[in-house]
């Protein structure tokens, strides 16, 4: 039977409660409680809701009880950045958000029946605001492939750091389109008690690490400079004019290709040589055009050889496009079902797979069949 943790329907109160601009104290009045204490503990997890009291929230906030009940839900409370071009519509981007915040309802909800600390994202902050500098933003990013020791390429262990280091789960998805490639890049999703990830996993490998790294610079600053909710993922606008898109960029730039990497692999006879360029490229898994830009920022190349970076290809890799969703979802969603803690078609309805995607999604990651069809 799934149900939803105390903790989690706090987060909903108080989520519920500060989107309609009450106070504490007048949440308490309307509620008979005692005093602001009362509805803290509400909103903290230490005190339960009583039936009698949830029928008043819904109708004093205007909220289905499920708003509050549901453990898949996670709509009011979770807030999303998404980089998505410009092509796909609002409309469509909204059915989507909320598909994403069901996998995450249900990430957040069996995280919470194993136990696992659910700090994502709180961890580590990057300590940098809107009034920083791209140096500074730059730096910081330098630092952090030290401090986790990330190696000469730095995407290549990314991912495994985000997840295992910083405790935030990256999930991969197949997102809209809207023709042509127009689609979503990726997310970052905002929990009071976790950030996720969001990544499309049909990009290319390139495009994703950059995607990775872009939005991890929103998940370790959120509280600082908020993103937009939505903004454009077109490498012809590039975020210009956006401070904070500016500084993702930035950081992201400096993650992926750090001056220490540029250093060991660059051959300085051949700073001109496009064709050694676009294999340091490869190596660091970055486009051409990504590092040209790099490398011009720098002050290594002229805008010429920069132009003639962005109309190379990237060097394909043999690594496959990454399996749907993650492993410890996988994983942890194939633990639920085993032991009879969520059915087999809740689970296919919140994933949107069906019960023969789902089967399809354990054999994906050698995980033996939860139930039979």
């Amino acid at each position: 039977m799934s149900t939803i943790s105390q903790r989690s329907m706090g987060y909903r109160v108080s989520s519920a409660r500060e989107a309609s601009g009450m106070t504490q104290e007048a949440l308490a009045k309307s509620l008979g409680l005692k005093d602001r204490q009362s509805v803290s503990d509400i909103e903290t997890g230490k005190r339960s809701l009583k039936p009698e009291e949830l029928m008043i929230l819904a109708e004093l906030f205007n909220r289905d009880i499920e708003f509050f009940i549901d453990p898949f839900v996670v709509a009011g409370e979770a807030q999303f950045s998404w980089r998505v071009d410009p092509a796909v519509t609002q409309a469509s981007l909204d059915d989507f958000e909320d598909k994403a915040g069901q996998w995450i309802g249900l990430m957040r909800w069996m995280r919470e029946l194993t136990e696992m600390p659910s700090d994502g994202g709180l961890k580590l902050s990057l300590q940098l605001t809107k009034n920083s500098t791209y140096e500074i933003a730059q730096d910081r990013a330098e630092a952090f492939v030290s401090k986790f020791e990330l190696g000469q390429a730095p995407a290549e262990r990314l991912i495994e750091t985000v997840e295992r280091d910083l405790d935030i789960p990256v999930l991969f998805v197949d997102t809209i389109e809207a023709g042509a490639g127009k689609s979503i890049s990726g997310a970052t999703c905002h929990l009071e008690d976790m950030r996720v990830i969001l990544i499309n996993r049909n990009e290319n490998e390139a495009r994703r690490h950059y995607d990775l790294a872009h939005e991890l610079f929103h998940a370790l600053t959120w509280d600082t400079m908020k993103p937009d909710h939505r903004e454009s993922n077109s490498p012809l606008e590039r975020s210009r004019g956006k401070r904070i898109e500016e500084l993702a960029n930035n950081f992201a730039a400096s993650l992926l290709m750090p001056i220490s990497s540029i250093a060991e692999l660059l051959e300085e006879e051949k700073l001109d040589d496009v064709a050694h360029l676009v294999d340091v490229a490869a190596r660091l898994r970055v486009a051409p055009s990504a590092f040209g830009w790099r490398l011009l920022n720098l002050g290594l190349i002229g805008q010429t050889t920069c132009t003639q970076l962005t109309k190379e290809r990237q060097k394909t890799h043999s690594q496959p496009k990454p399996k749907k969703f993650s492993s410890a979802f996988a994983k942890m969603l194939h633990d639920c079902l085993d032991h009879g803690k969520l059915s087999a078609r809740k689970a296919a309805k919140v994933t949107g797979l069906g019960l023969a995607g789902l089967q399809e999604l354990f054999q994906e990651y050698e995980l033996p069949p939860a139930f039979d069809l």
